[in-house]
């Protein structure tokens, strides 16, 4: 990452106050959002995203108001459920030229005070960071081989046909001649 996704959320009324829930509909714009590919232009989102989630405490089994005990660490967690939607730009792959389209992806994150690398995100004493799962899960969402258009035959389609092979009986190796013998027919 050359920058730093961050989307800081104070969740101090889920922990200390009567909160048990938090809406969060919003418009968020994060840095570094591109996918770099060696040699090739790069797939990047633009870097807005609307965010609807609903923040919501959970694995406490404390009434709403009362302090977490410290004796219990790793007891609060927050659960980020939701959707992300933005707008992201890739080359094409067969002609190369530029590709847009809309993403869109259910979220549904765990956040929690000892996070398990690979499964969940950490919660600390200063919020709930979403930009790094925001991140994440936005570029998740590009496609992995996208097409301008579906008939796109590429930048020279006499050279690199994309269709199906025609018949080109001249063209076959006579080594393999003899597969054109094989009957399939039970």
């Amino acid at each position: 990452m050359t920058g730093e996704a961050r989307f800081l959320v104070d969740a101090t009324g889920l922990f200390g106050g009567s909160e048990s829930r938090l809406e969060l509909c919003t418009e968020v714009r994060l840095a570094d959002m591109e996918l770099s590919e060696v040699g090739l232009e790069s797939a990047v989102v633009d870097g807005r995203l609307e965010v609807d989630l609903v923040l919501e405490r959970t694995g406490s089994d404390r009434p709403p108001g009362e302090p977490a005990d410290p004796r219990r660490p790793g007891s609060e967690a927050v659960l980020a459920a939701g959707t992300v939607q933005g707008r992201w730009t890739a080359p094409c792959r067969r002609c190369l030229e530029p590709t847009f389209g809309d993403l869109g992806a259910e979220v549904s994150e765990l956040f929690e005070e000892h996070p398990t690398e690979g499964e969940t995100w950490p919660l600390t004493e200063a919020g709930i960071d979403l930009g790094p799962m925001l991140r994440e899960v936005a570029l998740l969402s590009i496609p992995l081989a996208p097409l301008c258009r579906s008939e796109c035959e590429g930048p020279a389609p006499d050279r690199f046909p994309t269709g199906p092979v025609g018949d080109e009986g001249s063209d076959i190796d006579p080594r393999w001649s003899v597969l054109d013998e094989l009957t399939f027919d039970g």
